[in-house]
């Protein structure tokens, strides 16, 4: 409860305060970005998967290619048929570890890429949560690499746009409980009040569209 002034005029409300979100610790450096780990293992391993499938299918075309290529010759020497037979091993070596390589280089670039959406997802959800307990959250600007920049720019903004309008009513309000506590009488303090809460009605009326 809030302490009274003279009078019985009750003292003005504190303003929100700028706590982060629960649990929030901010940004933090990991090995392996991941803030939404559904969402970005989905995504990474769809990306993964159709790397390697492209891969596999024209390197599958290519080894047909070369080990055909390697029998139109039809070598008489055992030792050069060996020799060809090793090549086509190596070949099909060096073709499993470009697939291999490609799935973990798209995997890593996934991780990377889907962390520079889901980390500005991540805070604006906490953020909305922080508003929906009726506070205002302390907003930090995205890292310049992440993406979704003009929606976190318009949700900043908005959030701006609601504190300025509560911090204008509450200066209202304490400027009437001001004039109400020197008011010379109680109906005169009354009027002022009443006055007050009719303008901040107006006020919630509009926010609300009603």
């Amino acid at each position: 409860m809030q302490s009274s002034q003279a009078g019985g005029i009750p003292a003005p409300l504190a303003a929100p305060t700028n706590d982060p979100p629960p649990g929030y610790t901010g940004y933090k450096r990991r090995l392996v970005p991941i803030v939404d780990a559904r969402f970005q293992w989905k995504y990474t391993l769809l990306i993964a998967a159709l790397g390697v499938g492209v891969t596999s299918v024209m390197g599958g075309f290519l080894y047909r290619a070369h080990v055909s290529n390697t029998r139109v010759l039809e070598l008489a020497d055992e030792a050069l048929r060996l020799e060809v037979a090793r090549n086509d091993q190596v070949f099909l070596l060096y073709l499993v570890l470009l697939v291999v390589g490609m799935a973990v280089v798209l995997a890593v670039w996934g991780l990377v890429v889907t962390h520079r959406i889901s980390g500005p997802l991540y805070l604006v959800a906490r953020y909305l949560g922080v508003l929906g307990g009726g506070q205002y959250p302390d907003l930090r600007p995205l890292r310049k690499r992440d993406e979704l920049q003009e929606f976190f720019n318009t949700f900043e903004e908005a959030v701006n746009a609601m504190k300025a309008r509560d911090h204008d009513a509450m200066t209202a309000l304490d400027n009437a409980l001001a004039a109400a506590s020197q008011a010379n009488d109680s109906d005169a303090a009354a009027r002022i009040l009443a006055d007050a809460a009719r303008k901040q009605r107006d006020v919630l009326a509009r926010a609300l569209a009603i």
